[in-house]
């Protein structure tokens, strides 16, 4: 190519041509930095002209879009912290502290526990308590990936399988209550009960139990 001339008058600017008439072009240019690629050809340099020409034509829309960037970084860091509310702050440490007991109460199991209990195969131990989960027959906690089941809710005298009264007490609640919910409703004392937990009368009187739980749901109902 025998003249000289710019591709692109937004920055970057693309300076094509021969060796001295870049050198031309540079001596007059106000850059600070620029870069020179040369070729044996003209075809190979057309290549790569129309590659400059789309790359220039998309830089101002890349620096629009860095610029949004960084203007949402700096108005992100100036924006003041949200304000959480002390009422806010005593529910979740209520909710830790009633956690906390749940987990420490010692009536939660793994998985693999309990399938020891049961008596099941140790190559796959979690298959059969998942199962019970699964098919609505008990429940789990999930905490810190791994679920934990209700040593209460399994009969001994039934080599660790679920009472029947849970499935039926699990009906009756329903989508109420998640698991956190169950575990708290079995570990509380219930007036319905006279204030005896509905875990302590599971195995002896699990009618009861199952009367309690359908009076704690007609009572949000109408509540």
């Amino acid at each position: 190519m025998s003249n000289a001339k710019e591709l692109h008058r937004e920055v970057p600017t693309v300076m094509v041509g021969t060796g001295p008439e870049v050198i031309q072009l540079l001596h007059r240019s106000t850059a600070r930095r620029a870069l020179a690629v040369t070729f044996a050809n003209d075809d190979e340099m057309h290549l790569l002209e129309l590659m400059i020409r789309r790359v220039t034509e998309f830089y101002p829309q890349l620096m629009r879009q860095r610029q949004h960037e960084a203007i949402d970084k700096i108005v992100s860091a100036l924006l003041p912290e949200v304000a959480i509310p002390d009422a806010a702050l005593a529910q979740a440490r209520m909710m830790v502290d009633a956690k906390s007991a749940i987990l420490n109460s010692g009536d939660l199991l793994p998985a693999g526990e309990i399938a020891k209990l049961a008596g099941y195969s140790a190559n796959n131990p979690s298959a059969q308590p998942n199962k019970w989960k699964r098919d609505g027959t008990i429940f789990a906690i999930h905490h810190k990936g791994t679920d934990y089941f209700p040593i209460y809710a399994l009969n001994p005298d039934e080599n660790y399988r679920p009472y029947k009264a849970v499935a039926d007490i699990l009906r009756v609640f329903g989508d109420t209550k998640d698991s956190w919910g169950l575990a708290f409703w079995f570990a509380g004392l219930n007036s319905f009960l006279n204030d005896q937990r509905p875990q302590d009368l599971l195995a002896a009187d699990p009618e009861r139990v199952i009367a309690a739980a359908k009076d704690e749901v007609e009572g949000v109902q109408h509540g």
